[in-house]
């Protein structure tokens, strides 16, 4: 628990603010918070000008992790941040299996709603104009059925190694989850988004998933399950939290 405050002040170092506070301890204590506010805790018997001592001769010091501090917090506003079930478009670009694709929406005659992947880009095609939700829909449609296609093939090919079968897929986007097994059915779950992360992402999912029509709760056996069909599981689970579609 910490020690009560006896006493509190504020001092000034060459334009520094410290927050000073008198406790009952043995040491004197300098830290920077993380907003770059500093705070010192001194022994209740130190006197203010063995604190301003103190804190002169560790002046220099103060200073370097300030900056560091403040440059760390720089850095962490200006860049973006994902929360997983948000649908990577920026109207734009579009992602799969890794890679951001500029997205290109095209008047045709071709089927509405129909689109082609290329090695350098993704055409939508549509025969009347698109708003903006009507895009964000046709992106999402896209990634879905990119999940939807190669999930399906993941699964009938480890189902096969793994000695399970699933009985069906159902892709659709989540908030919480990556995917899901209903043991009983064997019906498989996948996340829409998976479309935008790493293959290998997808590919560890399907195993993980498939591994609960042997063991339906995470138990160590579980695990070992994945471990014996895909021994780099752990590497690729954190690339599914590492990874960020920005």
């Amino acid at each position: 628990m910490n020690s009560r405050i006896i006493r509190e002040t504020v001092l000034s170092l060459h334009g520094l603010k410290i927050k000073l506070r008198f406790k009952l301890v043995k040491n004197i204590t300098l830290r920077i918070k993380e907003t770059g506010d500093i705070f010192l805790t001194a022994p209740v018997g130190m006197s203010l000008s063995e604190v301003q001592q103190f804190l002169e001769s560790r002046e220099q010091w103060l200073r370097q992790k300030l900056q560091q501090v403040l440059q760390a917090q720089s850095q962490q506003k200006q860049e973006p941040k994902y929360s997983m079930g948000e649908l990577p478009f920026d109207g734009k670009h579009v992602w799969l299996w890794g890679k951001r694709l500029p997205a290109h929406f095209l008047l045709s005659c071709k089927k509405h709603g129909t689109y082609e992947v290329q090695a350098d880009a993704v055409n939508f095609h549509y025969r009347s104009e698109l708003s903006e939700k009507a895009r964000c829909a046709f992106v999402e449609f896209f990634y879905k059925q990119e999940v939807s296609g190669r999930g399906e093939q993941l699964l009938q090919a480890w189902e096969k190694k793994m000695g399970v079968r699933h009985t069906g897929l159902k892709v659709h986007r989540m908030k919480t989850r990556w995917g899901s097994c209903n043991v009983r059915t064997g019906s498989i779950n996948l996340n829409t988004l998976l479309a935008c992360w790493p293959e290998k992402c997808l590919e560890y999912i399907v195993v993980h998933e498939l591994a609960h029509l042997h063991e339906a709760n995470h138990s160590p056996h579980f695990h070992a399950i994945v471990e014996r069909y895909l021994p780099e599981w752990r590497e690729r689970k954190k690339m599914l939290v590492s990874f960020k579609p920005l």
